[in-house]
């Protein structure tokens, strides 16, 4: 009989990691609160993902979020072990739930305590076998916590290889996509209803001011992620762009540069050396209460906080604009990035010192490895 699995996520990017962690998988049988690609990668699903993030968004999803939690109790015990990804306020809780009855967990894409919340480690020591870290600075947080870690790079280098394959030419992708124009600029609105809602109006305005230029626009919709009829009306005039279903990296990879809601889209965009610029924008009181505790960070954006951590050496970082900007401040910063040649390389580079902490990574195959080591001889 196959061990049994328990594959937990919370939202759009987790669940995607999920799903390549179960293709790795196949001498398990898998459970899982997710979304339709694991689903399709084997997983038996018990639950389905909230796209929850903030205060205010995650009280929005209260019943979801209790069904989903009830549901996976009711299996743990039934199942080996548990891999959580992401979501920290429900895996955490899950975790515990999970120790109590002696069952072993790894966190895969663990909590953010290096920018807020450091408190959480004491339940990670308490709850976590083993964390799988996807950022090259967690191991050294973890190891001085004595909790066992290991740096395996991140998911998105997976996702890459797997939309793109290892040789890809930008021109021949432009040409697939009925694309001629002289500059190509992609906007990524975010993975989350919530985030879409207050950076896609933004973003429309900038494609308004853009219209009568030789720029082309690509809008790529993660999974999970339908425009509305409305917001579907008011693109269709615009024949300089593309609306493209949940092929983010063929859109970056065709692209000049990139205006991005914050997130793991911004690592998406180093890992193929595409100039940014980082814009984000929460709901008021979410935002207020995060200021107050987010600790240790300067910067918002992937590229540059890993920059910061390992105290990369370099004299630029990607522009970020955080919950106030206007269209002119970002409408300067793409006129820079398209002529100025000296400063858009500087972009570059930095981005491939990014980029070469990840790129020869094989992050599903390590976990995989790792569950196969500690499930097994649970």
């Amino acid at each position: 009989m196959p061990r049994k699995l328990l594959i937990v996520a919370g939202e759009t990017s987790g669940e995607l990691y999920g799903s390549l962690l179960a293709k790795a998988l196949n001498d398990f049988k898998l459970f899982g609160i997710g979304g339709k690609k694991m689903f399709q990668a084997g997983v038996e699903l018990v639950g389905e993902i909230t796209h929850s993030f903030g205060i205010i968004e995650i009280l929005t999803h209260l019943t979801k979020l209790r069904k989903n939690m009830n549901s996976a109790i009711a299996l743990l015990k039934e199942i080996d072990g548990v891999v959580l990804i992401d979501f920290p306020d429900f895996n955490l809780t899950l975790a515990e739930k999970a120790k109590r009855i002696g069952k072993k967990v790894i966190y895969y894409v663990a909590p953010q305590i290096w920018a807020w919340r450091y408190g959480r480690i004491k339940k990670i020591k308490k709850y976590i076998d083993f964390v799988a870290s996807v950022l090259p600075f967690e191991e050294d947080i973890y190891k001085k916590e004595d909790i066992p870690v290991k740096f395996v790079g991140h998911p998105i280098t997976e996702l890459l290889k797997e939309e793109l394959g290892l040789d890809f030419d930008k021109f021949r992708i432009r040409k697939s996509l009925g694309i001629e124009s002289k500059t190509v600029i992609t906007f990524m609105p975010g993975s989350r209803p919530s985030e879409i809602k207050k950076i896609l109006p933004f973003m429309f305005r900038i494609l308004q001011s853009l219209r009568n230029s030789n720029i082309h626009f690509i809008i790529p919709l993660a999974p999970n992620i339908e425009f509305d009829e409305i917001t579907l009306k008011k693109f269709i005039f615009y024949e300089n762009l593309t609306i493209l279903k949940e092929r983010s990296f063929t859109a970056l990879a065709a692209s000049d540069l990139a205006v991005i809601t914050s997130g793991t889209s911004t690592l998406q965009a180093a890992l193929l050396k595409i100039p940014m610029i980082v814009v984000y924008k929460l709901n008021p009181i979410s935002y207020a209460i995060g200021r107050l505790f987010v600790k240790g960070v300067r910067h918002i954006s992937l590229p540059n906080i890993i920059a910061d951590f390992m105290n990369l050496d370099s004299t630029v970082r990607v522009l970020e604009f955080i919950q106030s900007f206007n269209e002119k401040e970002v409408l300067n910063e793409i006129e820079r990035l398209i002529h100025d040649k000296d400063y858009r390389q500087k972009i570059i580079n930095f981005l491939e010192k990014i980029g070469s902490y990840f790129i020869h990574r094989q992050p599903s195959q390590e976990v995989a490895e790792l569950c196969r080591k500690i499930f097994f001889t649970a």
